[in-house]
């Protein structure tokens, strides 16, 4: 990895796609199979990701996060401090929380900077910026929308990574999203590149799932990872549970997580090789 965070922002503008386990995912094998320091930033204020990995930090023996997070998102914002919004989730794992407080917070940075959008998204930048050097990989969670979130997420971010539910509203709202991307990075002069579009919950025999994966390989070619989240139960149970690894008495992997991870290494493997490829490191 670089001495600087790779920062990615997980989107799609149709909610209910996989955008937040899939920062969830992703950032537990980051950090716990790939030995990688990993934050996870919650810009959604319905905290879905703060919660499951609260969730996870029982399950990893961790019992010292409050039932509610004192500090926030919401609190850094307001104060300027963002290290006591900071919170150890595993080794290797931090989080940076938000709940509704958070809903607040469009309204503050148009009260803070009227008229300015760029430089509501400098803010965020500003705050987040010194944690580039601290850690090695950054994932911030957003909610579906074109909203201050969202923007605020795409100005802090090197790379997005494009959640593709194989329904078409989901293949509209991938599309809607790369093109509203396009435009934000020309209108705010930033740079921002797509380093993976992830194929979500497709159901192996539905014809139609298999017509909407056969037409985003063909609109999106090689950016369209090879790896297919199938539709997994287990996933599910992870939102009300927290994520799980747990071995059996033979020593092994449970077979259920195992077949859940192994579908989010392999996704993060592809996402490494892309993101070389992007940065002319391969």
């Amino acid at each position: 990895m670089s001495n600087k965070a790779e920062t990615y922002v997980v989107g799609n503008f149709k909610g209910g796609v996989g955008k937040s386990t899939t920062v969830q995912m992703l950032s537990f094998e980051s950090a716990f199979r790939k030995d990688r320091k990993t934050l996870v930033i919650d810009l959604d204020p319905q905290g879905n990701t703060s919660d499951v990995l609260s969730l996870t930090a029982e399950n990893f023996g961790n019992d010292t996060l409050p039932d509610e997070f004192d500090a926030t998102i919401w609190e850094a914002v307001r104060t300027g401090d963002i290290q006591s919004s900071i919170y150890q989730i595993m080794p290797n794992l931090d989080l940076i929380p938000a709940n509704i407080s958070f809903s607040d917070f469009p309204d503050y940075m148009i009260e803070k900077y009227p008229g300015d959008k760029l430089s509501q998204f400098k803010y965020m930048e500003e705050l987040i910026e010194p944690l580039k050097n601290i850690y090695d990989v950054i994932y911030i969670d957003v909610p579906p929308t074109i909203s201050t979130y969202s923007n605020a997420a795409m100005y802090v971010a090197e790379y997005v990574i494009v959640i593709l539910q194989t329904q078409v509203k989901s293949l509209k709202g991938a599309q809607n999203y790369i093109d509203y991307m396009n435009f934000f990075i020309e209108q705010y002069d930033t740079d921002l590149e797509v380093v993976g579009i992830v194929p979500f919950m497709m159901q192996k025999r539905d014809s139609v799932d298999q017509e909407i994966y056969t037409a985003a390989r063909e609109i999106y070619g090689a950016h369209l990872l090879d790896t297919v989240v199938l539709n997994q139960s287990r996933l599910k149970r992870y939102d009300g549970s927290g994520i799980t690894y747990e071995i059996n008495k033979n020593g092994k992997v449970e077979q259920w997580d195992k077949r859940a991870h192994e579908v989010f290494v392999n996704i993060l493997d592809e996402i490494d090789e892309h993101r070389l490829i992007l940065s002319g490191e391969e």
